[in-house]
């Protein structure tokens, strides 16, 4: 069963990404440790010759993996939820989408945390990953009643490869077939031992173009090459259905930094980072070592016995002259003109990550900043995080107009009713209180825009203070009633 061969080349940099991400564990203790910190052409031969080696261990042991590449992984995604998106379900009430398809901004997913947790999940996989899929599933109750709407999450690793066809109206979906791997761990209470189960879904078209899923668990890759895709086998394949109603597309969306699509195929986009965070770690352990080599010097003893080999520098020797001989006794060391230079090395990795992280743009640039210098940093830094937002927010968003449709809307209909924005104005307004309000006082005259957008530029000058604009009105209704 071999994946798309896009697949095979990023899947390398997913491994990489992560294991930056984890930390010090999958850096220098996971399975490619040896990847991350390679053994010296001396330290390879020590290796051969022993079985080990012995200054691989103490430069690995020695060397700190600074993760410098979480944080600001974890800062951009986090940033992307400083505002609440626009919700919306019909072009002037929720109530012209079905309850089934509103409740999945409260529940919707097998965490039960809405669309926020789903928007939360999904940025984080966009930044540390650049790739994550949604797929709009049907969920009964045990007795096969009450049909929910629920959004299945994979990650990058998960979606192995598809088919895709041109876009058209009639067709939201462009799939014409998607690989999945859910292969997971199994706990076997026979043996008491814990095994992989392999276990693949494939999602398809039949020849009536209606939307199945199989499953290939029993052995996966012969029944993957026997598989006839239009053709599913019955006895493993499913048909979901939403009030007797199937689908003629495949409800996936693949969503990837800046565009969506299985067949978009995109880098991490801090992977540099990462990259810069390793090699920091690999300079390190040389540093490190040069360090305990300069400042352990090499004590010589000439023309005695061999001194007491338990002897510690601080000691006393009480050396016995060989053969009548003057006995001299001297420090061997190291000279430290290469610390310098891998002190600079070190210096040069962290400061490239002024090229390349925006977390000081994200936390406003530095006290000491000229407003313009804090503007123009900022503007550019947050233009890529736009960028990834608003690509969550369209996936998020084709997933409830994928419910729409199957819950009875055409096309057209469920793109009307339909919005999920991302609030990308992350640039803190310059607007003063006493801007706004002289703004307000104008705008009774000359009537530019209603009470709504008036309360929403307020909003944005007080951040975090006042409620909605339908929260506010009820309070208001309330005190008028008092």
């Amino acid at each position: 069963m071999q994946p798309n061969p896009n697949y095979l080349k990023l899947a390398p940099k997913w491994e990489f990404a992560r294991d930056a991400y984890e930390g010090t564990e999958a850096v220098k203790r996971g399975p490619r440790a040896l990847d991350y910190l390679p053994m010296t052409k001396q330290e390879l031969a020590e290796a051969r010759e022993l079985g080990r080696s012995r200054h691989y261990e103490i430069r690995r042991a020695s060397a700190s993996y600074e993760n410098f590449f979480r944080p600001i992984v974890s800062d951009i995604a986090g940033f992307m939820q400083k505002n609440p998106p626009t919700v919306r379900f019909g072009a002037v009430s929720d109530s012209e989408s079905p309850a089934e398809v509103r409740a999945i901004r409260w529940y919707g997913n097998r965490y039960n945390d809405g669309l926020a947790g789903l928007k939360q999940r999904l940025n984080f996989a966009q930044v540390l990953d650049g790739r994550y899929a949604l797929l709009l599933d049907i969920v009964c109750g045990a007795d096969g009643q009450n049909a929910q709407f629920s959004i299945t999450e994979y990650p990058a690793p998960s979606v192995l490869d598809g088919e895709t066809v041109p876009f058209s109206p009639d067709r939201p979906g462009a799939a014409e077939w998607i690989l999945l791997d859910e292969s997971d761990r199994v706990f076997d209470r026979t043996a008491k031992t814990w095994y992989r189960r392999p276990r693949y879904r494939v999602l398809g078209l039949d020849a009536n173009r209606e939307f199945y899923q199989t499953l290939l668990d029993r052995a996966p890759e012969e029944e993957w090459a026997a598989l006839d895709l239009s053709r599913p086998p019955r006895e493993s394949t499913r048909y979901p259905m939403f009030r007797g109603r199937r689908l003629h597309f495949i409800p996936m969306t693949v969503c990837n930094v800046n565009r969506l699509g299985f067949d978009v195929w995109e880098d991490p986009p801090y992977l540099d980072v990462a990259h810069l965070a390793v090699g920091n770690y690999q300079i390190d352990s040389f540093y490190k070592t040069a360090l305990q080599n300069h400042a352990s010097p090499t004590l010589v003893v000439a023309n005695a016995d061999r001194p007491d080999p338990n002897i510690a520098l601080g000691g006393v020797i009480w050396p016995t002259s060989r053969g009548g001989l003057p006995i001299t006794a001297s420090l061997l060391e190291t000279s430290g003109r290469g610390l310098a230079e891998l002190r600079a090395a070190k210096e040069f990795t962290k400061g490239a990550l002024r090229y390349t992280s925006v977390r000081d743009l994200l936390e406003g640039a530095g006290a000491n900043s000229s407003a313009e210098a804090i503007k123009l940093r900022t503007s550019t830094g947050t233009a890529a995080v736009a960028a990834i937002d608003r690509t969550g927010a369209r996936a998020i968003e084709e997933q409830l107009v994928y419910a729409s449709i199957w819950a009875g809307a055409s096309p057209h209909e469920a793109m009307d009713r339909i919005t999920f924005e991302a609030d990308t104005s992350y640039v803190v307004t310059e607007l003063q209180l006493q801007t706004v309000s002289n703004f307000i006082a104008q705008n009774e005259q000359h009537q530019i825009l209603s009470r709504e957008a008036l309360y929403r530029l307020l909003s944005k000058s007080l951040p975090g203070v006042l409620p909605t604009y339908e929260d506010n009105r009820r309070q208001l209704a309330e005190q008028q009633v008092r």
